[in-house]
């Protein structure tokens, strides 16, 4: 078996494909989709990475790289102001995804597409991010327990909030605390 190796974009350029052209599209999309993740900085690109873009952008006709879609779906600038309202004023108890998508005047299932495509998650996922945004807060800003926390902001109990919080932030909840209140803020490695 034969293997050619690539030294430059301009490889793909001059004729010799290695991806099919269809599944270009999707390669520029995984990249575009790594390198702008909501709540994610941008992380730096492997020289491997590096060149895969490289050779994306060299490949496909300027203005033709695909964005995640889902189906065309968004909501208006009023409808995402308003349910960003709802869920800060809802935090404290369960927030449905019905309750939201009514808010937005909009059917459960389509409100659930359109979400996605203007927050970059599933409705569920915002507001988890947004209870563990609250806790944060809460934990800076008071000297409560971290039980009460956790029921202040929607969740069962300080073990689901340590489950949550550990999950999205990397660290527990009093770590992050201790640290954050040694450093005067929230340190930069932890703040989502």
């Amino acid at each position: 078996m034969q293997t050619t190796t690539l030294t430059a974009p301009s490889d793909i350029v001059s004729g010799r494909r290695f991806i099919p052209a269809r599944q270009m599209g999707g390669v520029a999309g995984l990249l575009d989709g790594r390198q702008h993740r909501p709540g994610h900085a941008a992380p730096i690109l492997t020289p491997a990475q590096d060149w895969a873009s490289a050779m994306v952008t060299t490949t496909l006709p300027r203005n033709t790289v695909p964005t995640p879609s889902r189906g065309g779906a968004s909501l208006a600038p009023w409808q995402e102001k308003r349910v960003r309202a709802f869920v800060e004023e809802h935090l404290h108890e369960s927030v449905s995804v019905t309750d939201m998508a009514a808010v937005a005047k909009l059917s459960r299932s389509f409100f659930s597409r359109a979400f996605g495509t203007n927050f970059g998650n599933s409705p569920h996922a915002f507001v988890m991010e947004r209870r563990i945004a609250r806790a944060k807060a809460m934990m800076l800003d008071t000297n409560e327990p971290l039980a009460e926390i956790a029921v202040a902001c929607g969740l069962s109990d300080q073990a689901h909030l340590s489950r949550l919080f550990r999950r999205q932030v990397d660290c527990t909840p009093s770590a992050w605390r201790r640290h954050a209140r040694a450093a005067g803020t929230a340190p930069q490695a932890m703040a989502a």
